[in-house]
């Protein structure tokens, strides 16, 4: 009795083995799968465009005085609407001008009516298009292993195409992220992540990969690879509906201003941290409700530890205002519990997404907790090989 399940190519070969099957007739099964799979994305692919995000930045020094030069972001985009278009915010923020491309090669001006860079999703309207738009799927369909087909295209405006499955769910309160098998080509920032009957149920947010070498070409295409994550269709359609409706998506609001707790571990260039210290608190606001003060350590939020101030500003960003939150804090040494029913951000953009950029005519764009542990570790390994090295 097989009791672990079988996945892939290899496990479907393995099971038809198990069962007596002739290998000529799996081979004919996954040959239909791949017909399958082929007759999906041909049908979907006219919903997938290109899109291109120009902006105006000052000239590299050097050049003439007042010389400007264009930068242009390349993402992809798929069509949610016979002329609206979803795609992230990190291929539009900051633009100019947003140009996308049809399959077919047709090219039109889009008007950004929204962008959400806590979900990190956009939604662009294109009067001059008339795209064939795909249906929303299902949350069940991105269970663990469930197949998943994406559909973008590359810096080169080239159609990219690659199958997977579901290998992870990470989980944050009230936001997810499902990490896939499928390969990420660079361009694919807002690609189409299809079910098997070809309905969209994620938007790719993009390629997580250790940083690029040192003196490598900024400006040169990457070569494909890293993880490939998805916003699930559970959290990417209700931040659609708002950014339709409304040109932004509401976010809770707890009213406190807090800084970095820690304790030194090993060495003081060692500090592990412990949560989100009180500074200040909103008078009247939902912190002050549920009894927080200012000297209270945060601890924990919907039943989730908080180890810093970013983390604790992002989940609640990610939870809708009027929603009733579990916190933990401690004071004097007492752990405290309590529930606080959050109100609405008022800024469409808070302060702790932004952070520095390379370029002055453009807002800083967010750096994830993903993102920043990656380039952590990476950072490790340079130093253990630089120690290593050594004589």
């Amino acid at each position: 009795m097989v009791s672990r399940r079988l996945g892939g190519v290899g496990g479907l070969a393995v099971a038809a083995l198990l069962l007596g099957t002739p290998v000529a007739q799996g081979q004919g099964t996954l040959s239909a799968l791949q017909t399958d799979m082929d007759q999906i994305a041909r049908r979907a692919r006219p919903a997938v465009v290109t899109v291109f995000a120009q902006r105006t930045t000052a000239a590299k020094p050097g050049s003439r005085a007042g010389e400007r030069r264009t930068r242009t972001r390349v993402g992809s985009g798929v069509a949610v609407e016979e002329n609206g278009i979803l795609t992230t915010a990190s291929v539009v923020m900051g633009a100019q001008r947003v140009v996308v491309r049809a399959a077919n090669g047709l090219q039109s001006e889009a008007q950004i009516v929204g962008l959400d860079p806590i979900f990190n999703l956009a939604f662009l309207r294109v009067s001059a298009m008339r795209l064939p738009a795909l249906r929303f799927g299902d949350a069940r369909d991105g269970q663990v292993g469930s197949w998943v087909i994406s559909l973008g295209t590359s810096y080169r405006a080239q159609p990219t195409q690659s199958v997977g499955n579901v290998a992870y769910r990470y989980r944050e309160p009230h936001q997810s992220l499902l990490q896939l098998t499928n390969t990420v080509y660079p361009g694919n920032s807002g690609a189409a992540a299809l079910n098997s009957r070809g309905e969209l149920i994620g938007i790719v947010q993009g390629e997580l990969s250790p940083p690029e070498p040192a003196g490598s070409d900024p400006e040169a295409e990457r070569r494909p690879g890293g993880a490939s994550f998805i916003l699930p269709v559970e959290t990417m359609k209700p931040a659609f509906e708002s950014l339709r409706q409304r040109g932004r998506v509401p976010h809770g609001f707890l009213g406190v201003r807090t800084r970095p707790a820690s304790v030194v571990a090993e060495t003081p260039e060692h500090r592990t941290p412990i949560g989100a210290l009180v500074e200040s608190i909103v008078a009247g606001g939902p912190a002050e409700a549920a009894g927080l003060k200012p000297g209270d350590l945060i601890v924990a939020y919907e039943r989730e530890r908080v180890e810093y101030p970013e983390q604790l500003a992002r989940w609640v960003a990610a939870t809708r205002p009027a929603i009733a939150v579990d916190l933990v804090w401690v004071r004097d040494e007492t752990e405290h519990t309590g529930r606080a029913v959050l109100g609405e951000s008022p800024d469409p953009i808070p302060t702790w997404v932004l952070n520095e950029s390379d370029d002055s005519n453009l807002p800083p764009v967010r750096v994830s907790e993903l993102e920043r542990e990656i380039r952590r570790l990476s950072d490790e390994l340079a130093r253990i090989k630089d120690r290593s090295a050594r004589p």
